[in-house]
């Protein structure tokens, strides 16, 4: 809220302003009646006029910047929780589904919002009116005073107590939603899978589970908001009719004139509206820090690791450009890697073969410094990862994940995603490399054709043959292909077979691979098998000397 202080300021100043002439009108009033009834000159009219048309003047002008200085609070906290979950080390992700991240993106910032613009400054106007009603009250009449205090107080003590009820109520609803919005997410992310499986019902019965559980919550919720405004009204009400009886007796006695009982009538009210007005702020409060903490617990969340040398160069002969020196890593208590090492010279094509669970994706997500061995070296393009700034490394390295995902958007913003500087004579030149030109030849908007979300107008050839391309245009030091021809048929493997010697020409190139057929030209070949590297060496001399590798050949019959 810091960098808004100069709205905040404006508001409060404002809402001095405007409180100060709400109470200055019960004073009106009385000097008005009392006037009236002896005859005298009357000017209080216009005053009271005035003093009430600025009132509502100033208080539009307040609802104005307070609602502006809202919105800026929320779009900078917004930013900041954006900036915190894209910078989140790759495990958060693994840990955390998808859907309670956009939940606290999205719900739980416009919750906090109220916090703002309905809550901490209805709750700061609300304590200085009360604090003038009292103070005039007070000295209009203690003894009507006292019979008030009596109803405000009790109110206050029940609506202090609901209040924290109601943030341990709002936070358990928050998460329900959150995981009703999760698995939701999942339902629609994997709707072609649920379709095929005829498994709509079972889907719609788990997503309907967890929005029961919501609705239970919110309905936990409504039953303690609901007594909030009842217990409050219940009190002021009992309180405001001992005044009228009390304060007729008092003007019958001589005590109190009308214009006074008039007046202290009105400072009730003046001080009703605050005290119920604080009440509605204090629960506004009460939600909002329930999603507010839900959000702290994010932003306090450690980011990626930056910082280091900025300076990634690559190596130079005769220093390798990879090398892993006895690594070891595991995703909580399940090792992956057990004591892996492999050198990778400069200029040269490795490729990593094995069976499913063997580590194979898990060393080019080290190499990606997505993570960092529990034990070991990994060194890339001459440093060690846990030295470098891993923004400044990545710019050097192309990653192509297995099934090569491609973002919502266009097509020459997906291509630009490595760089924005591109020309569109330079994008049309990678997209003709990898056999794409076609695809902007059949569509009017060309570059501009509109991929989908996730990429979904492209079959899987075409979205992996787009991150091809996307590596042409980067034009990296160093290429980490997670299987990159998983999805595509014998006459595109061929194409980007071609496509593949000719981008790694003089670039350092590591290959995860099941088809064999990609990497049986590749300078060496690792095999990995339960986490261990089994032997190292050229197609032919694994095929010789390798039993689990010939086994891997004979079946893709390239023995």
């Amino acid at each position: 809220m810091r960098e808004h202080r100069t709205g905040l300021v404006l508001v409060g100043v404002v809402s001095v302003v405007a409180t100060i002439l709400g109470v200055a009108q019960p004073l009106m009033m009385q000097r008005m009646i009392d006037a009236a009834s002896s005859g005298a000159e009357n000017p209080w009219v216009w005053w009271l006029v005035g003093v009430t048309l600025g009132e509502g003047v100033l208080r539009g002008a307040q609802s104005f910047v307070l609602q502006r200085t809202g919105e800026a609070f929320v779009g900078g906290l917004r930013r900041s929780l954006i900036a915190r979950v894209l910078r989140l080390p790759m495990a958060a992700y693994s840990a955390t589904p998808k859907g309670e991240w956009i939940s606290r993106l999205g719900a739980d910032t416009s919750q906090v919002r109220t916090i703002v613009t309905s809550g901490l400054f209805e709750l700061v106007s609300a304590v200085l009116m009360f604090g003038a009603a009292v103070v005039l009250m007070v000295t209009l009449d203690p003894v009507l005073f006292s019979l008030t205090l009596g109803g405000v107080v009790l109110g206050g003590v029940g609506i202090t107590f609901m209040g924290a009820r109601m943030r341990r109520t709002s936070e358990v609803t928050q998460a329900e939603v959150a995981r009703m919005t999760s698995a939701a997410d999942r339902a629609l992310s994997s709707v072609v899978l649920i379709r095929a499986s005829a498994a709509t019902e079972q889907q719609v019965e788990l997503v309907t589970r967890y929005a029961r559980r919501a609705e239970a919550s919110g309905v936990r919720m409504a039953r303690i908001q609901a007594w909030v405004q009842p217990v409050m009204s219940l009190c002021i009400q009992g309180a405001f009719l001992l005044v009228l009886a009390v304060g007729g007796l008092r003007v019958a006695s001589g005590v109190l004139t009308v214009g006074e009982l008039m007046a202290f009538i009105m400072y009730l009210f003046l001080l009703v509206m605050p005290v119920t007005q604080a009440m509605s702020a204090y629960t506004q409060i009460q939600l909002g820090l329930a999603s507010y903490d839900r959000i702290r617990q994010v932003l306090h969340m450690p980011a990626e690791r930056t910082g280091g040398s900025t300076d990634v160069v690559g190596p130079t002969e005769p220093e390798p450009a990879v090398v892993l020196e006895d690594v070891h890593f595991g995703y909580g208590d399940e090792p992956v890697l057990r004591g892996v090492s492999l050198t990778v010279p400069v200029g040269s094509r490795t490729a990593v073969v094995g069976p499913s669970g063997a580590g194979k994706s898990t060393v080019l997500a080290l190499l990606e410094g997505f993570m960092d061995p529990d034990a070991g070296v990994v060194r890339s393009l001459g440093h060690d990862l846990r030295d470098v700034d891993l923004d400044s490394y990545r710019r050097h390295v192309a990653y192509v994940e297995q099934g090569a995902p491609a973002l919502g958007g266009t097509l020459a913003g997906n291509l630009r995603l490595v760089r924005t500087d591109a020309t569109d004579e330079d994008l049309r030149r990678v997209l003709g490399a990898v056999g794409l030109d076609g695809l902007i030849a059949r569509q009017d908007a060309g570059l501009d054709l509109d991929l989908g979300d996730n990429g979904s107008v492209l079959s899987g050839g075409e979205r992996q043959r787009l991150a091809w391309a996307r590596v042409l245009l980067q034009d990296p030091q160093l290429l980490l292909f997670d299987e990159p021809t998983s999805s595509v048929d014998s006459a595109t493997e061929s194409l980007l077979g071609l496509a593949l010697d000719e981008v790694s020409r003089g670039r350092t190139t590591v290959i995860v691979a099941h088809r064999l057929s990609t990497v049986v030209t590749a300078d060496q070949i690792v095999v990995l098998e339960n986490g261990r590297v089994l032997d190292v060496g050229t197609h032919t001399e694994l095929v010789e000397r390798c039993a689990l590798y010939r086994t891997f050949a004979e079946h893709q019959l390239l023995v």
